[in-house]
């Protein structure tokens, strides 16, 4: 089966320049009229990437989650808006759900959580060492209603063991829709490798990403995420 995108071989090469020129012009017309609508989510994103120009962070990779354009954040928050709608109705016929949070909600030194590794190669929270710990009383939730919560340990949501862990879930709980917790890069990233397996998901942005990664030592803070969404997205009441 060709993919819808297919370059018809007869006329190869004129057909090709037709493509790329139609997607230029909807390049153009997207930062023309989508990009402003979206503009005040995105009010300190010039200063944001100043900032980052101007240290190194990741020294050992060019972490392209943190090198993100303007028109890359805009186009990840219609693609997860948009996937979020189309993947809703079956995600509610799932009999069980995932929440996977990401490291970053340990805190700004990854000590605000206490986790403990399991068998499927994600982590549960197993305590809390301060007194806002929306991400273990989501937890503790889990165990009175029935869904799963694990945090991921990596530095990025696509990690080594990423189809592994999904696979080793799917033994063990059988057909699940995932609630996946990430800041917008993340989850657009992230999002591939879910469709590609078949996993009724619904991605949530996070509120404030906080980590060192993303504003430096000196300025790292408790990352945030919506708590009160994820309940809703469970049919849940806190």
């Amino acid at each position: 089966m060709p993919f819808p995108y297919e370059i018809n071989e007869k006329n190869g090469l004129s057909n090709l320049r037709e493509y790329l020129r139609t997607i230029k012009q909807a390049q153009k017309q997207f930062e023309a009229n989508i990009i402003p609508l979206l503009d005040k989510y995105l009010e300190d994103f010039e200063s944001y990437m100043k900032a980052v120009s101007n240290r190194e962070l990741d020294i050992n990779y060019q972490n392209p989650m943190i090198h993100t354009q303007k028109s890359e954040y805009a186009l990840y928050m219609l693609l997860i808006e948009y996937s979020n709608l189309h993947m809703k109705k079956a995600f509610d016929a799932t009999p069980t759900k995932v929440v996977v949070l990401p490291r970053c909600l340990t805190g700004p030194n990854f000590n605000l959580l206490q986790v403990k590794r399991t068998k499927i190669g994600w982590h549960r929270i197993t305590g809390c060492n301060g007194s806002d710990c929306l991400e273990w009383k989501l937890s503790e939730l889990g165990k009175k209603h029935n869904f799963e919560v694990f945090i991921t340990m990596g530095n990025r949501f696509k990690e080594p063991n990423f189809l592994r862990v999904f696979q080793n879930l799917r033994k063990k709980i059988g057909h699940f829709g995932l609630v996946a917790v990430a800041c917008l890069p993340e989850l657009a990233l992230g999002r591939t490798y879910i469709m590609e397996m078949g996993i009724p998901a619904q991605a949530v942005p996070l509120l404030f990403s906080g980590c060192e990664k993303w504003h430096g030592p000196e300025h790292a803070v408790q990352t945030k995420f919506p708590f009160d969404y994820v309940l809703q997205l469970l049919k849940l009441k806190e």
